[in-house]
């Protein structure tokens, strides 16, 4: 039988991946919660969803285990945007890569660091 140091097992996240944060949680719900193809399966991939920190701005790599895949259109299945605090508009993009969640990417338009942070946003416009 094989063991893991304590507090490892099989449902340990990746290394350099920790648990999704609740307002990072119900911010991504509210990409999947859009009416797209593959979205309940996304949904679903939430559940089980662990975190790598890819930059300052929010960006995140995502990782899931034993969901279904999700047949999405395209890449970036779904977007949306909001206006930082300097009125630069912020992009954030989910994307999903052979049906998996695989990335979270938050640009402003201009290269700088965001300002008002995506999980703080209570008005985002979806593209």
């Amino acid at each position: 039988m094989r063991r893991f140091p304590k507090g490892l097992g099989r449902n340990s996240p990746p290394k350099g991946f920790r648990g999704i944060r609740e307002d990072e949680s119900r911010l991504l719900l509210r990409f999947v919660a859009r009416d797209f193809p593959g979205n309940a399966e996304l949904h679903d991939q939430l559940r089980s969803v662990t975190v790598a920190d890819i930059d300052a701005d929010g960006s995140l790599r995502l990782s899931t285990r034993g969901a279904a895949r999700a047949d999405v259109p395209r890449r970036i299945p779904v977007e949306a945007s909001y206006l930082d605090r300097d009125g630069v508009r912020v992009h954030l993009l989910l994307h999903v890569v052979d049906g998996y969640l695989d990335e979270f990417e938050v640009f402003r338009e201009d290269s700088k660091p965001v300002i008002n942070r995506p999980v703080d946003q209570t008005d985002l416009e979806f593209e």
